[in-house]
Protein backbone atom coordinates (compact mmCIF):
# COMPACT_ATOMS: atom_id res chain seq x y z
CA UNK A 1 0.00 0.00 0.00
CA UNK A 2 1.33 3.38 -1.12
CA UNK A 3 2.07 6.15 1.37
CA UNK A 4 -1.02 8.57 0.35
CA UNK A 5 -3.47 5.48 0.34
CA UNK A 6 -2.35 5.34 4.22
CA UNK A 7 -2.83 8.96 4.59
CA UNK A 8 -6.15 8.33 2.93
CA UNK A 9 -7.36 6.03 5.38
CA UNK A 10 -6.06 8.15 8.59
CA UNK A 11 -7.89 11.01 6.69
CA UNK A 12 -11.32 8.99 6.56
CA UNK A 13 -11.18 7.83 10.14
CA UNK A 14 -10.67 11.41 11.09
CA UNK A 15 -13.85 13.25 9.28
CA UNK A 16 -15.94 10.93 11.46
CA UNK A 17 -15.00 12.65 14.89
CA UNK A 18 -16.54 15.97 13.10
CA UNK A 19 -19.40 17.63 14.02
CA UNK A 20 -22.04 19.70 13.16
CA UNK A 21 -20.99 23.16 14.43
CA UNK A 22 -17.18 22.77 15.23
CA UNK A 23 -14.98 25.26 15.54
CA UNK A 24 -12.23 23.26 13.63
CA UNK A 25 -8.25 23.68 13.95
CA UNK A 26 -7.00 22.50 10.36
CA UNK A 27 -3.68 21.75 10.23
CA UNK A 28 -0.76 22.12 7.46
CA UNK A 29 0.85 19.29 5.17
CA UNK A 30 0.65 16.91 2.56
CA UNK A 31 -1.84 14.82 4.73
CA UNK A 32 -4.08 17.88 5.72
CA UNK A 33 -3.88 18.42 2.00
CA UNK A 34 -5.98 15.30 1.57
CA UNK A 35 -7.87 15.89 5.02
CA UNK A 36 -9.73 19.18 4.01
CA UNK A 37 -11.89 18.06 1.23
CA UNK A 38 -13.13 15.26 2.77
CA UNK A 39 -14.19 18.45 5.33
CA UNK A 40 -15.67 20.55 2.63
CA UNK A 41 -17.77 17.42 1.67
CA UNK A 42 -19.07 16.83 5.60
CA UNK A 43 -21.55 19.66 4.00
CA UNK A 44 -23.40 17.57 1.91
CA UNK A 45 -24.28 16.17 4.77
CA UNK A 46 -25.39 18.54 6.89
CA UNK A 47 -22.19 18.80 8.76
CA UNK A 48 -20.96 22.41 8.86
CA UNK A 49 -17.48 23.91 10.88
CA UNK A 50 -16.00 26.88 10.82
CA UNK A 51 -12.06 26.31 10.15
CA UNK A 52 -8.91 27.96 11.81
CA UNK A 53 -6.25 27.60 9.59
CA UNK A 54 -2.11 26.80 10.58
CA UNK A 55 -1.04 28.63 7.45
CA UNK A 56 -1.80 30.48 4.79
CA UNK A 57 -1.75 27.58 2.66
CA UNK A 58 -4.55 25.68 4.10
CA UNK A 59 -6.80 29.00 4.39
CA UNK A 60 -6.22 29.08 0.53
CA UNK A 61 -7.25 25.67 -0.01
CA UNK A 62 -9.78 25.38 2.37
CA UNK A 63 -11.67 28.91 1.05
CA UNK A 64 -11.91 27.73 -2.36
CA UNK A 65 -13.98 24.77 -1.66
CA UNK A 66 -16.47 27.07 0.71
CA UNK A 67 -15.26 26.23 4.52
CA UNK A 68 -15.73 29.18 6.08
CA UNK A 69 -12.39 30.47 8.24
CA UNK A 70 -11.40 32.78 11.23
CA UNK A 71 -8.56 34.05 12.32
CA UNK A 72 -7.53 32.62 15.23
CA UNK A 73 -7.86 35.65 17.35
CA UNK A 74 -11.48 36.17 16.07
CA UNK A 75 -12.19 32.64 17.92
CA UNK A 76 -12.63 32.11 21.80
CA UNK A 77 -11.93 28.45 21.93
CA UNK A 78 -11.21 25.25 18.88
CA UNK A 79 -13.21 21.93 20.05
CA UNK A 80 -11.00 19.59 17.49
CA UNK A 81 -7.66 20.37 15.84
CA UNK A 82 -6.54 18.07 13.15
CA UNK A 83 -3.10 17.90 12.01
CA UNK A 84 -0.33 15.29 10.82
CA UNK A 85 3.48 15.23 12.48
CA UNK A 86 7.09 14.27 11.38
CA UNK A 87 7.36 11.91 14.44
CA UNK A 88 5.11 10.23 17.13
CA UNK A 89 6.69 8.66 20.44
CA UNK A 90 5.28 5.93 22.46
CA UNK A 91 3.71 8.50 24.77
CA UNK A 92 2.66 10.23 21.97
CA UNK A 93 4.68 13.14 21.89
CA UNK A 94 5.68 14.74 18.68
CA UNK A 95 7.84 16.22 16.16
CA UNK A 96 6.58 19.00 14.06
CA UNK A 97 7.32 21.93 11.81
CA UNK A 98 8.00 19.81 8.43
CA UNK A 99 6.03 22.28 7.08
CA UNK A 100 7.48 25.43 8.57
CA UNK A 101 4.14 26.00 10.32
CA UNK A 102 5.31 25.28 13.70
CA UNK A 103 4.62 28.06 15.78
CA UNK A 104 1.07 28.37 14.31
CA UNK A 105 0.80 24.80 14.22
CA UNK A 106 1.55 24.81 18.08
CA UNK A 107 -0.91 27.85 19.40
CA UNK A 108 -4.22 26.50 17.40
CA UNK A 109 -2.93 22.54 18.46
CA UNK A 110 -3.04 23.94 22.56
CA UNK A 111 -6.20 25.57 22.59
CA UNK A 112 -7.96 22.96 20.81
CA UNK A 113 -10.13 20.66 23.69
CA UNK A 114 -8.83 17.55 21.29
CA UNK A 115 -6.02 17.22 18.92
CA UNK A 116 -6.45 14.49 16.55
CA UNK A 117 -2.98 13.55 14.87
CA UNK A 118 -2.84 11.92 11.69
CA UNK A 119 0.47 9.73 10.43
CA UNK A 120 1.31 6.99 8.16
CA UNK A 121 3.04 4.29 10.22
CA UNK A 122 6.35 5.02 9.24
CA UNK A 123 6.44 7.99 11.51
CA UNK A 124 5.85 6.27 14.84
CA UNK A 125 9.39 6.34 16.55
CA UNK A 126 10.97 5.57 20.11
CA UNK A 127 12.24 8.49 20.31
CA UNK A 128 11.95 12.08 19.35
CA UNK A 129 14.49 13.21 17.00
CA UNK A 130 15.49 9.24 15.93
CA UNK A 131 14.17 9.99 12.31
CA UNK A 132 13.51 13.57 11.97
CA UNK A 133 15.60 16.86 12.49
CA UNK A 134 13.71 19.39 14.95
CA UNK A 135 12.77 22.48 13.52
CA UNK A 136 13.25 26.03 15.54
CA UNK A 137 11.65 29.05 14.17
CA UNK A 138 14.14 32.03 14.60
CA UNK A 139 13.86 35.42 14.08
CA UNK A 140 16.24 36.63 10.53
CA UNK A 141 17.43 39.54 12.52
CA UNK A 142 20.10 37.45 14.94
CA UNK A 143 19.57 34.10 13.48
CA UNK A 144 23.34 33.48 13.56
CA UNK A 145 23.74 34.71 16.81
CA UNK A 146 20.90 31.71 17.72
CA UNK A 147 22.33 29.00 15.74
CA UNK A 148 25.78 29.87 17.54
CA UNK A 149 24.34 29.00 20.84
CA UNK A 150 22.44 25.90 19.52
CA UNK A 151 25.39 24.49 18.48
CA UNK A 152 27.05 24.51 21.55
CA UNK A 153 24.29 22.01 22.98
CA UNK A 154 25.92 18.79 23.06
CA UNK A 155 24.68 16.61 20.39
CA UNK A 156 22.80 19.20 18.17
CA UNK A 157 23.76 20.17 14.93
CA UNK A 158 21.63 23.43 13.83
CA UNK A 159 21.31 23.93 9.80
CA UNK A 160 18.89 26.98 8.28
CA UNK A 161 16.48 25.57 6.26
CA UNK A 162 16.61 26.56 2.64
CA UNK A 163 14.20 26.33 -0.62
CA UNK A 164 15.61 26.95 -3.75
CA UNK A 165 18.83 28.38 -2.85
CA UNK A 166 17.25 30.72 -0.46
CA UNK A 167 16.30 30.94 3.58
CA UNK A 168 13.08 29.70 3.73
CA UNK A 169 10.80 31.52 5.56
CA UNK A 170 8.03 31.45 7.57
CA UNK A 171 4.12 32.81 7.35
CA UNK A 172 5.46 34.70 10.17
CA UNK A 173 8.42 36.43 8.48
CA UNK A 174 10.81 34.01 9.94
CA UNK A 175 13.64 31.66 9.26
CA UNK A 176 13.12 27.76 10.67
CA UNK A 177 17.03 26.01 11.98
CA UNK A 178 16.41 22.23 11.42
CA UNK A 179 18.29 20.51 14.40
CA UNK A 180 19.95 17.59 13.77
CA UNK A 181 19.76 15.14 17.21
CA UNK A 182 23.07 12.94 17.12
CA UNK A 183 21.87 10.90 20.18
CA UNK A 184 18.48 10.50 22.83
CA UNK A 185 17.87 13.74 24.14
CA UNK A 186 15.60 15.10 26.64
CA UNK A 187 13.23 17.09 24.68
CA UNK A 188 11.60 19.07 27.82
CA UNK A 189 15.48 20.09 28.66
CA UNK A 190 16.16 20.90 24.91
CA UNK A 191 13.05 22.80 24.63
CA UNK A 192 13.57 25.09 27.71
CA UNK A 193 16.97 25.44 26.63
CA UNK A 194 15.58 27.16 23.29
CA UNK A 195 12.80 28.75 24.33
CA UNK A 196 15.13 30.91 26.51
CA UNK A 197 17.44 31.87 23.84
CA UNK A 198 16.96 35.80 22.46
CA UNK A 199 15.13 35.56 18.83
CA UNK A 200 13.50 31.67 18.99
CA UNK A 201 10.08 31.86 18.56
CA UNK A 202 8.74 28.33 19.23
CA UNK A 203 10.54 24.83 18.57
CA UNK A 204 8.89 21.68 16.94
CA UNK A 205 8.82 19.73 19.68
CA UNK A 206 4.91 18.77 20.64
CA UNK A 207 4.51 17.62 24.20
CA UNK A 208 1.40 15.88 26.07
CA UNK A 209 -0.26 17.99 23.40
CA UNK A 210 -1.80 15.44 21.23
CA UNK A 211 -4.92 13.62 22.50
CA UNK A 212 -5.16 10.86 19.82
CA UNK A 213 -2.82 9.35 17.24
CA UNK A 214 -4.31 7.99 13.78
CA UNK A 215 -2.00 5.71 12.62
CA UNK A 216 -2.28 4.19 9.10
CA UNK A 217 -0.68 0.72 8.88
CA UNK A 218 -0.63 -2.07 6.43
CA UNK A 219 -2.69 -3.25 8.32
CA UNK A 220 -5.63 -0.93 8.75
CA UNK A 221 -6.13 2.23 11.10
CA UNK A 222 -4.71 2.14 14.61
CA UNK A 223 -6.35 4.47 16.98
CA UNK A 224 -3.91 5.29 20.17
CA UNK A 225 -5.61 7.37 22.71
CA UNK A 226 -3.38 9.59 25.14
CA UNK A 227 -3.30 8.31 28.73
CA UNK A 228 -4.85 10.66 31.55
CA UNK A 229 -2.66 11.59 33.99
Amino acid sequence: MDVNALKEMTCDEAVKYIKDGMVLGIGTGSTIELLVPKIAALQEQSIYVTGVCTSKQTKAQAESLNIPIKEVNDVTHIDLAIDGADEVDPDLNLIKGGGGALFREKVIDEMADQFIVLVDERKRVNYLGETFKLPVEVDPFNWVHVQRHIASYEGVTPERREQDGEPFVTDNGNYILDLALSEKIDPKALHEYLIHLTGVLETGYFIDCATQVIYGTENGVEEVFKESN
